[in-house]
């Protein structure tokens, strides 16, 4: 064995030296080099060389006279050599561990628990034989064949600080429970920053069993035991410790990590649970027991403050950080457990982690301990799991993009979009039909000769068509039956046009919806949201969006970034419950296609004690529907009622008044006659005035003619005079 303070490598206590308790005296190095000492004398040198290496426990005896005799006397106690002084740990460490490690039947899991050992090289001892006996002890349970109902099996994982480097094979489990032997708060520290906390298992909610023995701390054990409590919570967030400190060899002192308790809460509290006495706990098994139960009853978040950061993200957190539907949900959970909440609102995102690796945002501040828990419609991230813990899911919130609504159609064109183009140009086909229906029978019959003029007949048609009255009625019968059909079409057109134009008038609708990002982008139009949301595009098909998203503060869910939203400038990536409480819900338009589906959830930082509590909390109203009530009573005053209210007559100012607005498809049609009209006059001017030219030169030439003709008639006939012959009177 090696003296305390003398590091040793591990080995098995030496069996030979369990029965020394007698003196030993060292003679002079002269005399020990003798070749002829007898065999007894050898045997004691060597039995000299081990105890010089026994703990300095006894009193030591140096002569100051003769410095060149060098001899030192060591004497020691009966009870502080052999194995007692190793056993003892281990039997007081079996017999606590049962005891701290117990979970209450409701709370236990259906599978068994994890048990994670730590192996120390060049520890002290009895540190160091009380780290391998129980080890032993543990190894050797488990390979019992026998039987043992009253036995709790752990699966064992072991750690050690021989290798820098840590194996991971595939995915594990967290550990449930922790056992640690040290001599040293300094060892405790480097072997929890550099390999347990490094392990994949890492739990540090929970349970932490340590076992301190160094004879020069024997007499400060509330020292040591502050050191090493504050030191778990301050650099591991570990809150569930228990400390067996050794105050001599044989006697332990059972301590309990009070941080959390009904009266002083979030205060360092160092409370004994009891003491342990030559491997047996004092005053007794069931005294320690019911201490550790009160213990572990206290607990407890009661009468405790949280510091909550929360995102001010409505309806879930509101500007004034008292109302939300998330407020409601921790106001319950508060109310249940009987904590306090001292909450500060900000604008800051969720956060991600920058170039240096470090968190901003609120897990920034979750990460350097300004919060215990945030909050603000926040759903369960793969980057934040392996870092940070959420509670159970309590809602859930569909993401979609939303882009400017269409532009508001036109009243003319909303009057010609009543019919759908190839309906327009069904009756357009109609009325061709008809008019030369109508101009053939009036050609055919005897209909009078002012009836049969095409242009008359085409007018005709479209009057009748559009149920308007004629004045040259048929009068043969073939044609009177032919308008009376025509009539019967066009009063059934009229009146399915005139039943759906007052509701057009009222709402004329919208140009063409962009509803894909496809058709955004074609626009110009850019996009994005918040960062946290960029990874659900990081994937082959959709890395074109990967790479175009834009997290600046001006593509955040905010009002003011929904008007520039209304306006056209961008399309935003945001929660569709944030959108339907907000200003702009019905002015702007929402892809009918959800980006995806997440539910929502607390954050905290790992370690978090009441973690449990708050998701019993959370199960409960999940179950007995209190969660989906709130839900329901949200989406139905922001649907329903705001509905209604806008339909209130308060708002009768915003009636829709006919104006020339919507009279602009009859001025329209009115103009394009006239304009034809005129057109056609000054073709047809065009063209008599053309025709009247041509007959102009043609008397004149006819005329010419017949001058010269006569002229010719003049010149070569003989002139002949007639004498007029008076007429007589007839009586």
């Amino acid at each position: 064995m090696a003296a305390a303070g003398q590091p040793t490598a591990n080995k098995p206590p030496c069996e030979e030296l369990a029965w020394f308790s007698w003196l030993s005296i060292v003679q002079s190095d002269e005399h020990r080099m003798r070749p002829n000492v007898p065999k007894v004398a050898q045997r004691r040198l060597h039995l000299l060389m081990w105890l010089l290496q026994l703990p300095i426990g006894g009193q030591g005896i140096v002569n100051p006279s003769n410095e060149s005799a060098n001899m030192v006397v060591y004497m020691l106690p009966a009870g502080d050599v052999g194995p007692r002084t190793w056993q003892v740990g281990v039997d007081c460490l079996d017999s606590f561990s049962q005891i701290f490690f117990y979970r209450n039947p409701l709370e236990r899991f259906t599978r068994s628990y994890n048990l994670m050992l730590t192996n120390v090289f060049n520890m002290t001892l009895p540190a160091d034989l009380i780290q391998q006996g129980f080890s032993q002890r543990i190894n050797e349970a488990i390979s019992d064949p026998e039987p043992h109902p009253d036995r709790q099996l752990f699966q064992l994982r072991v750690i050690s600080d021989h290798l820098n480097t840590t194996k991971f094979f595939g995915e594990l489990l967290l550990a449930d429970n922790y056992v640690i032997v040290v001599d040293s708060v300094e060892r405790l520290h480097m072997l929890m920053s550099h390999h347990v906390s490094k392990s994949r298992s890492w739990n540090p909610g929970a349970r932490f069993l340590v076992l301190f023995n160094n004879a020069q701390m024997w007499e400060r054990p509330w020292t040591v035991a502050s050191q090493i409590f504050n030191d778990l919570m301050s650099n591991f967030y570990v809150h569930r410790v228990a400390l067996i400190f050794s105050d001599s060899l044989s006697n332990y002192n059972l301590l309990v990590n009070d941080y959390y308790s009904n009266v002083d809460c979030r205060v360092l509290s160092v409370q004994s649970v009891g003491q342990c006495k030559d491997g047996q706990l004092f005053p007794s098994a069931h005294a320690v027991h019911v201490a550790m139960s009160d213990y572990i009853s206290g607990f407890s978040p009661k009468n405790c403050t949280f510091y909550v950061c929360a995102a001010i993200a409505a309806p879930f957190v509101e500007e004034d950080c008292i109302l939300g539907i998330e407020m409601r949900i921790l106001g319950f959970m508060r109310n249940r457990l009987q904590f306090l909440v001292n909450q500060t609102c900000t604008r800051d995102t969720r956060g991600e982690v920058d170039e240096v690796g470090k968190w901003n945002g609120l897990l920034g501040k979750l990460e350097d301990g300004e919060c215990d828990f945030i909050m603000g419609g926040f759903y369960p991230d793969n980057e934040v799991v392996g870092i940070f813990w959420g509670s159970d899911c309590y809602l859930q919130d569909a993401h979609a993009w939303f882009t400017k609504l269409a532009d508001r159609r036109p009243a003319w064109q909303a009057m010609v979009g009543i019919f759908r183009p190839y309906t327009w140009i069904c009756f357009l086909l109609v009325l061709l039909l008809s008019w030369l229906c109508w101009y053939a029978l009036v050609c055919l019959l005897p209909e009078p000769q002012y009836f049969q003029p095409l242009s008359l007949t085409g007018i005709n048609a479209l009057a009748v068509s559009i149920c308007i009255s004629v004045q040259e009625r048929p009068v043969c019968e073939s044609t009177r039956v032919f308008f009376v059909i025509l009539a019967l079409y066009g009063v059934n057109v009229v009146a399915v046009y005139t039943s759906k134009m007052i509701s057009t008038f009222q709402d004329p609708g919208h140009l063409h919806q962009m509803d894909t990002l496809q058709e955004v982008v074609a626009a110009g139009v850019p996009f994005g949201g918040v960062e946290e949301s960029r990874d659900w595009f990081e994937n082959e098909e959709d890395l074109w969006i990967f790479k175009a998203y834009n997290s600046s503060p001006e593509f955040r869910p905010r009002t003011q970034n929904l008007k520039n939203v209304q306006q056209g400038q961008r399309s935003i990536l945001s929660s569709r419950m944030y959108i339907m409480q907000n200003l702009y819900a019905d002015d702007i338009y929402a892809f009918p296609q959800n980006v995806f589906v997440s539910p929502m959830q607390l954050i905290m930082k790992a370690g978090f004690p009441f973690l449990y509590e708050m998701n019993m909390i959370i199960r409960y109203m999940r179950d007995v529907g209190i969660i989906h009530k709130i839900d329901s009573d949200f989406r139905y005053n922001n649907t329903y009622l705001n509905r209604i209210s806008k339909m209130r007559p308060d708002f009768a100012a915003t009636v829709i008044v006919l104006t020339t607005e919507h009279l602009k498809g009859p001025f329209g049609i009115l103009i394009v006659g006239i304009c034809s009209a005129m057109l056609t006059f000054l073709g047809e001017l065009l063209c008599g005035y053309r025709s009247h030219r041509r007959r102009q030169r043609r008397t004149r030439r006819r005329s010419k003619w017949r001058r010269e003709r006569q002229q010719l008639h003049r010149a070569v006939a003989p002139v002949v005079r007639f004498t007029p012959v008076k007429r007589r009177k007839v009586l």
